[in-house]
């Protein structure tokens, strides 16, 4: 039998430097989108709980 060997290229030697770093930027600027995100979904949460919590701590009071 015969043995063959196929020789693929890396990646880095496809694909230039230049590319690679303005997609790590790209992928990184996406990550902080989202992040800003889940930030002001918290920050609205948030806001309700306190809501909530302030309507809890109304009281009735009796005038004679």
């Amino acid at each position: 039998m015969r043995e063959i060997k196929i020789v693929l290229p890396d990646l880095e030697d496809v694909v230039p430097e230049e590319f690679m770093q303005h997609m790590l930027n790209a992928t990184k600027e996406i990550l902080l989108a989202m992040r800003t995100l889940i930030d002001s979904g918290l920050d609205k949460i948030e806001a309700v709980e306190e809501i909530a919590k302030a309507k809890k701590e109304i009281k009735k009071i009796e005038i004679e």
